[in-house]
């Protein structure tokens, strides 16, 4: 154990119970033992929270009465305790299990990549790890963001290169405290669901890029408290997709991308009523419409604040449709053999 940690690392839960044994197990096993870490309960009934907590001094608990939602419980845990903070802070979800190495793989990227804010994980399928969960996070201009290489079989090892993605999925993501702070962390009306694209397109304003790590794997279930695809992630991802776009897009690529926004949430809409989701989807539409002055008011603060021109924010995004169709990770990601 180092004299003071160099990373924080933060888990939100709420009533995962064996998903965040495993996962704490995980993280006490890390070869790198520099760390401490803060298990946010959010409104967690301890009955199903106490058992799974492991007997390490490293570990906290910052006990919260209600759900607060993952956003502004990752940023109670970030600022949780003495003001004396490490200088990384890590994001961990209770389903994700952390290889031996992934904090020591992270460390050494982060000496590697110093102009670096953010660094994604290898994603796996914890289910079946020879699929990817992803690569690092990808967005095209009219807010559509996925998983770069999801469902796709994972390349062969020495094949995945190291290096840019647009954002960093926040079930398994290292920070620079500085950078995370001089943006607020994450947007806590966000609640949940693209908080991390938001907080990477944040990043990215002042400078900062983000750097996939593949060399820092971990396994993911992925969607294990509020369902694979369910109205939950429906609602909070048409509502928060509308203020991302608001509040992040430099002026000249809001006023281009504007129609084709437009274009895409009729087309989820259209697809919504043919899978009998309409009602769900709307309502996500209506609140993200609703919630647009407060987004405008906060995009003065952030666009003010930006230190990169409009261009290289373009040359960032995906711009060619095919690759969301694919859900193909950025291109040059994959090394042939």
């Amino acid at each position: 154990m180092t004299a003071r940690p160099w990373v924080r690392v933060v888990v939100v839960t709420m009533n995962e119970g064996p998903l965040l044994a495993r996962c704490l197990a995980h993280l006490c096993a890390q070869s790198d033992p520099g760390f401490e870490a803060v298990v946010v309960a959010n409104g967690s009934d301890p009955a199903v929270l106490d058992p799974a907590l492991p007997d390490d001094a490293r570990v906290r608990v910052l006990r919260l009465p209600d759900n607060i939602g993952f956003a502004a419980a990752n940023n109670r845990g970030a600022d949780f305790g003495p003001d004396d903070t490490p200088p990384f802070l890590a994001l961990l979800n209770p389903d994700a299990f952390p290889a031996p190495d992934w904090l020591a793989e992270l460390r050494a990227a982060a000496g590697r990549h110093p102009e670096a804010a953010a660094f994604a994980s290898l994603q796996r399928d914890a289910a079946d790890p020879s699929v990817c969960d992803g690569l690092g996070d990808e967005m095209a201009p009219v807010g559509l963001v996925w998983r770069g290489g999801i469902w796709e079989p994972v390349p062969p090892l020495g094949t995945l290169v190291e290096g840019e993605c647009f954002a960093a999925c926040a079930a398994a993501a290292l920070y620079r405290r500085a950078a995370w702070d001089a943006v607020g962390g994450f947007d806590g009306d966000f609640f949940c669901y693209l908080d991390d694209t938001d907080l990477s397109f944040r990043l990215r304003l002042r400078g900062g890029t983000v750097v996939f790590v593949p060399s820092a794997a971990v396994l993911h279930v992925g969607s294990a408290t509020t369902g694979l695809d369910s109205d939950f992630v429906r609602y909070h991802t048409a509502r928060n997709r509308l203020w991302l776009l608001a509040k992040d897009m430099p002026g000249p690529l809001l006023g281009l991308v504007t129609p084709g926004v437009v274009l895409v949430v009729a087309l989820l809409l259209v697809r919504a009523a043919r899978r009998g989701r309409l009602a769900v989807e709307a309502r996500g539409v209506r609140d993200g419409i609703a919630g647009l002055p407060t987004a405008w008011r906060r995009r003065r603060a952030i666009q003010a604040a930006r230190t990169v021109p409009w261009w290289r924010v373009a040359a960032a995004l995906t711009w060619d449709p095919r690759r969301f169709a694919r859900r193909a990770a950025r291109r040059g990601r994959v090394r042939r053999p």
